[in-house]
């Protein structure tokens, strides 16, 4: 799977202060190996339905929650689904990963031991939300993979759980500085660290060996302008932070509302020749309709 460099310059500033800091983390935390082998088949054409009931089936726990939430309000279905494999053919590959991914992340990172200012759950229900939009931006722009926005919106902001758990101290003085300077969680950790929570995610998402796109999209969503690889997926993830924000579904960390980068609509032309500044409005009503959806996909999750 191919992937990009964090910085192209591996003797820069940034890379080392990137190495100065995962140097620190004794523990890597893993991509659960389940979403590794779902992320793999179904990126193969081959791969049946069978083959992906399998995997997901061999864990018992991650098998019940994905059954309960297909069996849940969420989607509304008038019989019950009662195997993974009915599920598939039901939803898809697409939404079933998309469950598992969301799923074992909440998992892995949706608790911590830490006591401090930084509210998990809140940072979850952003999160959750931003995949959600993301996902709604790519079937309102027909984009290619709705299934990969949605993976991208989710672990966006994975950095500031990294942050969190493993250099709790730092973080803690990140947080701190941003309620009393009123200033972004960016902002305050290039003040603290000399890097943000972007060039760590995009460091882990390289760890993940996630796709060369999603990479991207998590080290330059507040900076879309900069994406080379896959500007559009970058755009969409820019665009759902915004519109999360905007809508105030969870917490990530400060209470700005960042500005729409002008360029992002000139990535996004491909997709909707038309599109312009004045669209955010749109996407916003559109966004409206899904908001309800957030809590309960994240208690069920």
């Amino acid at each position: 799977m191919n992937s990009f460099n964090i910085d192209s310059n591996p003797n820069s500033n940034i890379s080392k202060k990137i190495k100065q800091i995962t140097d620190e983390i004794e523990s890597l935390p893993t991509l659960p190996g389940v979403v590794s082998q779902i992320i793999e088949l179904t990126s193969d054409p081959k791969t049946s339905f069978k083959d992906l009931s399998r995997i997901i089936s061999e864990d018992q726990t991650l098998t019940a929650r994905i059954l309960k939430l297909v069996n849940s309000a969420y989607y509304g279905f008038p019989r019950r689904i009662s195997t993974i494999t009915h599920a598939l053919i039901i939803l898809g590959f697409n939404e079933i990963k998309n469950i598992t991914f969301a799923t074992s992340i909440l998992r892995t990172f949706g608790e911590s031991d830490n006591l401090g200012d930084f509210n998990r759950e809140e940072f979850w229900k952003h999160s959750l939300g931003c995949a959600l939009a993301s996902k709604m931006l790519a079937k309102t722009l027909r984009y290619r993979i709705s299934g990969q926005a949605f993976t991208a919106g989710l672990i966006h902001d994975i950095g500031k759980i990294i942050l969190d758990q493993y250099l709790h101290k730092s973080f803690a003085q990140i947080i701190e500085k941003v309620q009393s300077e009123n200033i972004s969680i960016r902002e305050a950790e290039k003040d603290v660290l000399g890097i943000t929570h972007a060039e760590i995610g995009a460091w882990l998402a390289k760890k993940w060996n996630l796709p060369a796109e999603i990479e991207e999209a998590i080290k330059f969503h507040h900076l879309p302008d900069k994406a080379i690889i896959n500007p559009q997926l970058t755009a969409i993830v820019h665009l759902s932070d915004i519109l999360v924000r905007m809508e105030s579904i969870g917490w990530g960390g400060d209470d700005k509302i960042p500005s729409v980068n002008p360029l992002v609509w000139n990535s996004l032309k491909p997709l909707k020749p038309d599109i312009n500044e004045s669209y955010i409005q749109y996407f916003t009503s559109i966004f409206e309709t899904e908001i309800g959806k957030v809590c309960s996909l994240f208690d069920i999750l």
